[in-house]
């Protein structure tokens, strides 16, 4: 199913800032002590934006893993290189969606949010892996999408979160469902030829894994520069204590750990290689945070 940006979110889209953006089993801040309600409102929408924010910058790679495969399959097989190529045409837009969020979010929000702005050089790190390395870790991210919307996202009524993110995620996941269909199959074909490498490509995923860590933990110290300029206070060292510690919990659950245990990503690395299966069931205990 194909969608078209300006359908999904209008140009002139201004964001209800009365509400929550995200459900609290992705942002964690409502049990945060030190926050008063309004302060937990502001960083539920920190943590939105960057939330989008971080899909902009995480598919950065991702489009630069789908052109190199389709490039792979010049003069092979021309059914491959197009299901490949409209792959890479969508992951851009991806990126212009989320890219169009956070300048809408930008223009509403009390303050400019602080995000990071190294993508380019993370997706070229990303991009030295091995092709069947970077594609695991790509059908955990992809599938992890799944999980937040079928976990959080779908059934919000309870919740009350804005109706307009999360019809944004959900148009984002049915085409990353398309995704993690081709990316299985490019698994498989590497797979199939070279069954020697699936330890080693294991090995990168769970140094993807590390680095990805690193990258939350970046965009977390800016979340809490910007709840501070929004709340128009300094916390004190042991408020920061708290809110890192709380913030580190959800960012490492929500875009690891979540991954890591969704059913599909599970299913799918068995039907690959029951090692890799096997690989992330042992690695998984360090990223249950929740």
């Amino acid at each position: 199913m194909s969608w078209r940006l300006d359908d999904v979110l209008p140009k002139d889209t201004v964001i209800d800032f009365s509400r929550r953006i995200l459900s609290d089993a992705i942002t964690g801040t409502e049990a945060i002590g030190c926050l008063s309600a309004e302060e937990k409102l502001m960083l539920n929408q920190i943590r939105s934006n960057s939330y989008a924010h971080m899909f902009l910058f995480l598919e950065e790679y991702a489009v630069a893993l789908a052109a190199h495969r389709a490039g792979l399959e010049l003069h092979e097989n021309p059914t491959h290189m197009r299901a490949l190529l409209r792959f890479t045409e969508e992951e851009i837009k991806h990126q212009q969606l989320f890219s169009r969020f956070t300048s809408t979010f930008a223009r509403g929000f009390k303050v400019a949010p602080a995000l990071l702005d190294n993508q380019v050089q993370v997706a070229r790190a990303i991009m030295t892996k091995s092709n069947l390395g970077v594609l695991i870790f790509n059908l955990h991210m992809e599938l992890m999408t799944q999980q937040h919307y079928v976990e959080t996202i779908r059934d919000n009524e309870r919740e009350k979160l804005d109706p307009l993110f999360c019809n944004l995620l959900k148009h984002h996941w049915l085409e990353e469902a398309q995704h993690t269909r081709l990316d299985f199959l490019e698994a498989q074909k590497i797979i199939a030829k070279e069954p020697e490498t699936v330890a080693a490509a294991m090995a990168e995923y769970a140094e993807l894994l590390q680095a990805l860590r690193g990258t939350l933990n970046a965009q977390l110290q800016l979340d809490l520069q910007t709840l501070e300029k929004a709340a128009g206070r300094t916390f004190t060292e042991a408020e920061r204590n708290e809110l890192f510690t709380a913030q580190e919990r959800s960012y490492i659950w929500s875009f690891i750990g979540m991954g890591m245990k969704a059913p599909l990503f599970l299913s799918r690395l068995r039907a690959l290689s029951p090692l890799a299966e096997q690989r992330v069931l042992e690695l998984a205990p360090q990223y249950y945070c929740n």
